[in-house]
């Protein structure tokens, strides 16, 4: 049984190798063929590729040859042409050469005579060395004698004659100058008038008609019953909640207000006009929830006012603060001006005589626009307006020269640029047009007295009347005690003592009137 299993096993060894022999050397020749047949198809590839490239060669040749034939005329011309321009060429460089030569041959003459002409300079400089050296001798004999007749020496003599040409120079300077501010005074008046009636042509702004602020009135019986309650705690309340004094009379339907702030007098007058619209009962508790809301309300459209009046006037980077204080100058009033209105006027006419004069626009705006910042704070702080304006806007941060030219728009202290001056003119450009100030019937009978007085008192006057709303005060003078000379200084006395004792805007003309009367009587006797 052993036996016949190893016999199986050694059979089954024997065909596998047998088997695996047979595989190999089929493999092997396979490998062979393939290998054969493959070199075969690259070898028929080659030949392929070979044949290909001759043919490509040869439509190549036979391409370039039709190409050759057909440019060849062209390219035969081309080459006839070239020779051409090369022959011209070489005649131009002939000629070019030539002309070389030429020059070259005239700059060698030139040089020649050069150096003739400067042997002969050398000779006439030499020549001029000895008159030089003659005149020398000649003015040094000449000072000698000149010196020993005037009896002083050369330095003191040259002295004298500088100090007189000096001094014939300080007064040709000093006449120059006289001249000048002579024709400058001739014709600045007229060039100022010019540029104040362009401007004032130029200035389009609606002019504000507002008067101050207005009474505030009961509605009716009712409404002051419940306000003017018997312990007086509803006016008390409107004046704590306000700060301004309530002033109601017997037999009266006006309320007034009376106060030095401004903007609590507005604010006051709108908690009022806002407690009257109310129908029911009026306590002080309803009185200051109102007065509260008015005051938020108020100061809402004073900061509305400031930004609106430095937009319209495109002003950029001015103070919060400031533009707070321009806003509340829309409720101050200055001989009835609204000086939100007024400052506003005063900022573009500013900028309008600038633009005139060739100077910085922008910065006479601002300063226009700020020279009665001051007002909004006068009732509480001491000193004059322009001073408090200036001494405000400096705190916060303008420059020097706005600040000077706010201060000195009144002459608290001498104006000394172009802006200070500007803002003057501006200013009374904006107060004196005609119907921008009024007065009430005392100050305007005051300012009448004023002026007649002033008037009469000089002898010689015989009466004075004031007119165009006294802005001209007319003076009659006797014509036997003053003369035509004698009314031209008249009138200019006059105009120096209404400057020195009146405080009024604008200006005021004065004119001086002589009158002559003479008579003669004619008489023919009767036949």
């Amino acid at each position: 049984m052993i036996a016949m299993i190893a016999t199986a096993i050694i059979g089954i060894v024997a065909g596998g190798g047998l088997g695996w022999a047979l595989h190999k050397f089929f493999r092997a020749r396979t490998l062979r063929l393939a290998r054969e047949e493959a070199q075969d198809i690259l070898d028929e590839a080659n030949e392929v590729i070979e044949l290909r490239n001759l043919e490509e060669k040869e439509r190549i040749q036979e391409i370039e040859m039709e190409l050759w034939t057909k440019v060849e005329p062209e390219m035969l011309k081309s080459e006839g042409r070239i020779e051409d321009l090369q022959e011209v060429a070489n005649e131009k460089k002939a000629k070019a050469d030539a002309i070389v030569q030429e020059e070259k041959k005239k700059l060698q003459d030139r040089e020649a005579d050069v150096k003739v002409q400067e042997q002969a300079l050398r000779g006439q400089e030499s020549e001029l060395g000895k008159i030089k050296d003659a005149q020398k001798a000649l003015n040094q004999d000449l000072v000698q004698k000149l010196t020993e007749r005037l009896g002083t020496s050369a330095e003191e003599f040259k002295t004298q004659l500088k100090n007189q040409m000096e001094e014939e120079s300080r007064r040709r300077a000093a006449r120059m100058i006289q001249e000048t501010e002579a024709d400058t005074k001739e014709h600045a008046e007229s060039e100022a008038k010019r540029i104040l009636s362009l401007v004032i042509d130029r200035f389009a702004r609606p002019y504000c008609a507002e008067r101050g602020i207005g009474a505030v009135n009961f509605p009716d019986a009712h409404i002051r019953k419940l306000f003017c309650d018997p312990a007086g705690n509803n006016i008390k309340a409107v004046q704590d909640a306000c700060g301004c004094d309530i002033i109601v009379e017997e037999g009266m339907d006006m309320v007034g207000v009376a106060g030095f702030d401004p903007v609590r007098r507005e604010m006051t007058r709108r908690t009022l006009e806002r407690i009257f619209k109310e129908k029911k009962n009026i306590n002080p508790d309803f009185i200051r929830k109102i007065a509260e809301n008015q005051k938020k309300e108020l100061f809402k459209n004073i900061k509305h006012d400031g930004d609106s009046l430095a937009k319209e006037l495109k002003l950029e980077g001015l103070n919060a603060e400031i533009r707070q204080m321009m806003g509340s100058l829309r409720y101050r009033y200055s001989f009835t001006q609204n000086q939100y209105f007024h400052c506003g006027e005063v900022g573009w006419l500013a900028g309008l005589m600038a633009a005139e004069l060739g100077i910085d626009i922008k910065k006479a705006r601002r300063v226009g626009m700020l020279h009665d910042i001051g007002k909004s704070m006068d009732h509480t702080v001491e000193g004059g307006h322009a001073v408090i304006g200036a001494d405000f806007i400096a705190a916060r941060g303008e420059a020097a020269d706005v600040v000077h030219a706010v201060k000195a728009h009144h002459f608290d202290e001498q104006p000394s640029t172009d802006h200070a001056f500007l803002v003057i003119a501006a200013d009374a450009v904006s107060g004196a047009r005609p119907g921008a100030r009024r007065s009430t019937i005392e100050s305007y009978n005051q300012k009448v007295s004023e002026l007649q007085d002033i008037a009469r008192s000089f002898p010689g006057v015989t009466d004075c009347f004031v007119l165009s709303g006294g802005r001209e005060c007319r003076v009659m003078v006797n014509g036997k005690k003053v003369d035509d000379t004698q009314a031209m200084d008249l009138s200019r006395k006059i105009a120096a003592r209404i400057e020195e004792e009146c405080n009024y805007p604008g200006s005021i003309k004065v004119v001086v009137v002589r009158e002559t009367v003479v008579t003669e009587q004619t008489r023919k006797e009767l036949a």
